[in-house]
């Protein structure tokens, strides 16, 4: 034997017996950080998976520890109303397969050689509830997924659900399949995620008659670093190449080209964000609208506060949210059963609220058709009221700081619209549309002149409301809240029919 292969020999013998060492320290860690990991995870569900949703629990069901790996079983409960079959609890078994590190052998066979604790291998288990799934795909576990743990407990997860087609008492379903992958880091303080999905299209119930859905190209991608409110600060983003839906025997509605980008931040002490929502084009019955946008930010609101009034309302008001619904649904009102405690608890956090003088901007949102663009905005600033118990109408006007909104309504826009209706009704005549779409727009503007609504400022009809320092300026006429109130009862009164 050469030098060269004794030397090889030897490196060899020394990482085996390294990884081997490493496997069996490994396994005698691993039990403990799984029940670290299930318990982190059943402490997020009960955050998120509260009201009809929830709640939901993550239980090991068993482990059997080996030298180079474990196998471990698992059980996730959905107790919400939405889960439930046949009025019992939704419950999902997942077998994983643990290859314990520093080396796992999945890893090495990928010349993947960074020491990682663990690599994780988990599918779903057919069980009675999951029959129907696993038929659907073939006898092969619908959900599956991978994960790598780092020794600092930086995970990575990936997750794929698995292509089918259904067809359930006449409502079909074919679903292309998902993927989506979560990074989960410094002690969770730190949260990525991405997914796509290439196509889903269903048929659901409605009473209207049977409606078809289909979505194509879905992607979404958030990453965000936790902060001391305890949210995810960062941005999240979304695509949809294709949302449609169409009942049966009315016109198909088509959004093409949706994009959605979001971002959360925290700002001297205050939660601050924004939101824009984008589609590309807009189709109705085969005929082209036009493309919408949607921009709209937050800010100045308190941390503290807000994390209370998110953590109130996932404990008090959302468990009550299904006997709410069952009293709307039987036409009989329904008020929140609060102790004294509550309301004093939802007051003081009110308050703390308000202080902080929230900001909410609706910036834009518009429609853009081939000759024309309508837009509104709105934003409203708030403000201590000094106390909650005091009359409505003064609470209302001392919480109110001031609010703007101003509606624009493009003439050639409206033109636009009332062509393609006029289009859809069999109507071809160029000149006969074009006189209809004009006459509809000198209408429209000349009874928002008549009665007080709004003023036409070329090919515009714009309306302006401006609340401040307790008067309201509505279109350049200056009143009280009370006055404006009055004058807006005559108006409805006067469009109403008769």
């Amino acid at each position: 034997m050469s030098k060269a292969v004794k030397v090889i020999a030897g490196i060899v013998i020394v990482v085996g017996a390294v990884a081997s060492g490493g496997a069996w320290y490994t396994g005698t860690r691993v039990e403990g950080v799984i029940r670290d990991a299930v318990e982190q995870a059943n402490h997020e569900l009960a955050q998120r998976m509260v009201g009809d949703n929830g709640p939901a629990h993550l239980d090991v069901v068993s482990v059997d520890r080996h030298v180079f790996s474990s196998d471990i079983r698992y059980k996730l409960v959905l107790e919400g109303a939405h889960f439930r079959v046949d009025g019992k609890p939704l419950e999902l078994d997942f077998a994983d397969h643990l290859e314990h590190g520093p080396l796992p052998w999945s890893r090495v066979r990928a010349l993947d050689l960074v020491p990682v604790m663990v690599a994780s291998h988990f599918d779903l288990v057919r069980t009675p509830t999951t029959e129907k799934w696993f038929a659907a795909t073939h006898d092969a576990a619908p959900l599956q997924g991978r994960a790598v743990v780092g020794y600092d407990r930086n995970t990575v997860l990936d997750i794929k659900l698995l292509p089918f087609a259904v067809d359930d008492a006449g409502h079909p379903m074919h679903f292309s399949g998902a993927t989506a992958q979560v990074k989960y880091g410094d002690d969770g303080k730190r949260l990525d995620t991405t997914g796509s999905l290439d196509a889903l299209q269903l048929t659901l119930p409605t009473r209207g008659g049977p409606m078809n859905l289909q979505v194509n190209g879905f992607t979404f991608s958030s990453g965000g670093t936790k902060g001391r409110s305890g949210f995810y600060l960062g941005h999240t983003d979304g695509k949809v190449a294709l949302l449609s839906g169409q009942v049966q025997g009315q016109p198909a509605i088509q959004f093409k080209d949706f994009t959605s980008a979001s971002l959360l931040q925290e700002v001297d002490g205050n939660l601050a964000g924004q939101v824009n929502y984008d589609v590309g084009m807009i189709n109705v019955g085969g005929k082209e609208v036009g493309s919408s946008h949607m921009a709209g930010k937050f800010s100045n609101f308190d941390i503290t506060a807000s994390q209370a009034l998110v953590d109130f309302y996932q404990t008090k008001v959302l468990p009550q949210a299904a006997a709410a619904q069952a009293a709307r649904a039987g036409g009989q009102p329904y008020d929140l059963h609060l102790t004294d405690a509550d309301q004093l608890q939802l007051s003081n956090e009110l308050t703390a609220l308000l202080a902080g003088k929230p900001h909410v901007e609706l910036e834009n949102l518009s429609l853009k058709t081939t000759h024309g663009e309508s837009q509104a905005s709105l934003m409203l600033d708030l403000t201590n009221p000094g106390t909650f118990d005091q009359p409505a109408d003064d609470l209302y006007k001392k919480m109110v700081a001031e609010f703007k909104a101003q509606v624009l309504l493009s003439k050639p826009m409206i033109g636009d619209l009332v062509t393609l209706q006029a289009q859809s009704q069999g109507m071809t005549d160029p000149a006969a549309l074009a006189k209809q779409a004009q006459g509809t727009a000198d209408g429209v503007a000349g009874m928002a002149q008549v009665f007080g609504l709004a003023k036409v400022e070329g090919d515009n009809i714009v309306s302006r409301l401006h609340y401040v320092d307790g008067m309201v300026d509505f279109n350049g006429q200056k009143m009280t809240p009370e006055q404006f109130a009055a004058v807006m009862m005559a108006k409805v009164g006067q469009l109403a029919p008769h």
